[in-house]
This record gives structure tokens, C-alpha cells and sequence, in this order.
């Protein structure tokens, strides 16, 4: 009899490290998975990015010529990010940062450069040499304000522009009024010559400490026909 006891009493104690061995086992499994995939509940997502393409003709001084303008074309670049409403804890933005720019296809016309928004009453991006970056870091607040780089911390819009300035020179002395859409067109540029692709990483940060990160975001830019039209209003690459 104490011989069946026994024999239970080491069956279960079996039974019971086999309970515990397959936890630890779906337990490793779980951090294993993790470590290689992330995160796939995100609290924020990604919902779309937005280009507008347009052209920018500056005046330059010139007492020779009526009109004499250095051209470049603009493409500013919108990133929309989006509470997950399948995320059922409460999470809060700390920052957005955009880096690590790149060009891994150049334009054969002009130079790339990227600029942060500029605190200005009439227009959100100017082509200075103060507002030029090699990434953005917006901080989470209460609201979204672009201009002074900071987002909602529930999610918002940020924004950068890319622009390819110095794509050529425009100077006449018969046009009565210049319309700068027309500028690419009346300087025989051709579309391809302008053609580009610029990727960055995009990394939110919560407060909680948790970092969710996308790495080589690829836009190509500017949107077609932007030498017809000279204005092109919104292009969107959605991520869902």
C-alpha cells in the first residue's frame, strides 16, 4: 500500500514538472518571439504619409533682366500617426523622431536638403539655411503645433520638407507676369531629370519607456506631373 503511495506521489510530482517545464518553455517562447518580431500591438500606428509637391522661383537681384529667378522644387512631407483603437491600455507620446535621411536615388538636376517647420504667420516651411536638419525630434504636448515641433501626445500631423533646390535658373525680359507653376515648364526641365527617393526612420517614443520604431520609410519624389502643373496638391502612401 505505501508502495502505490509512493509510486502517486512520484507520478505527480512528475506531473507537476512537466507543468512547470512547459510553462517556462511558452514563457521563453513568448520573449523569444518578441525579441525577433516587436511589438505587434502597437498603442500608435502609422496610418499614411502625404507629399505636396510644388515649385518656388526666388528672386534674385538683378538690374540687367525683368525678371530673374533661381528656381527649386519643394516637396513637403506630412507623417500621420494614429491612436490604435485595439490598444486598449492608456499609452502617451513623449517624442517623435525622424533621422538617419537618406538619398538612395539622387536627382541628376539640383541638391537635396531638408528643413524643420519655421514659426511663421504665412507659410509653414521656408528654404533658409537656419531651418536646415539632419533629423526632428517633436515633443509630445498637449496639442499639435508643427511649427513649434511639437505633436499631440494622443497622436497628430508632424511634418518636414524636402526640397531640391537650385534645379536652374529662369531669366526673361518678355513675360509681362510669371506664374511659378509655369517655371519648370518654360525652363525645359525635364520630369525624370528630378526624380528621387529619400527614406528615414521614424521612432516614437512613450513615456512609459517604450520605443516603437520604423526603420527606411521610402517616398519618392516629387509627384508626377509636377513639371505640367507646377502645384500638386497631396500624394498619400497609407500603411494600412
Amino acid at each position: 500500500m505505501s508502495g502505490q503511495r509512493l509510486s502517486k506521489k512520484i507520478f505527480n510530482i512528475c506531473i507537476v514538472c512537466i507543468i512547470i517545464i512547459a510553462i517556462i518553455f511558452i514563457a521563453m517562447m513568448l520573449i523569444l518571439n518578441y525579441d525577433v518580431n516587436g511589438e505587434t500591438n502597437m498603442p500608435f500606428t502609422l496610418s499614411k504619409i502625404s507629399i505636396v509637391s510644388a515649385v518656388e522661383g526666388q528672386d534674385v537681384e538683378d538690374a540687367n533682366n525683368k525678371w530673374n529667378f533661381n528656381v527649386n522644387q519643394n516637396n513637403d512631407i506630412y507623417v500621420y500617426i494614429e491612436k490604435n483603437s485595439g490598444y486598449n491600455k492608456q499609452e502617451i507620446i513623449a517624442s517623435v523622431k525622424l533621422d538617419n535621411f537618406n538619398i538612395p536615388t539622387n536627382p541628376t538636376v539640383g541638391e537635396i536638403k531638408i528643413y524643420k517647420p519655421t514659426v511663421n504667420d504665412t507659410t509653414l516651411f521656408q528654404n533658409l539655411e537656419e531651418n536646415e536638419v539632419t533629423e526632428l525630434v517633436f515633443e509630445g504636448t498637449e496639442s499639435t503645433d508643427m511649427s513649434n515641433l511639437q505633436i499631440s501626445n494622443q497622436g497628430g500631423v508632424i511634418g518636414f520638407r524636402c526640397a531640391n533646390n537650385n534645379v536652374g535658373s529662369f531669366i526673361s525680359n518678355d513675360d509681362e507676369q510669371i506664374n511659378h507653376n509655369e517655371l519648370l515648364k518654360k525652363m525645359n526641365i525635364d520630369e525624370n531629370s528630378l526624380k528621387a527617393e529619400v527614406s528615414f526612420d521614424i521612432t516614437i517614443e512613450l513615456t512609459s519607456g517604450k520605443k516603437f520604431k520604423a526603420e527606411n520609410v521610402v517616398v519618392q519624389i516629387p509627384n508626377e506631373n509636377i513639371v505640367e502643373e507646377g502645384t500638386i496638391r497631396k500624394r498619400d502612401y497609407r500603411f494600412r
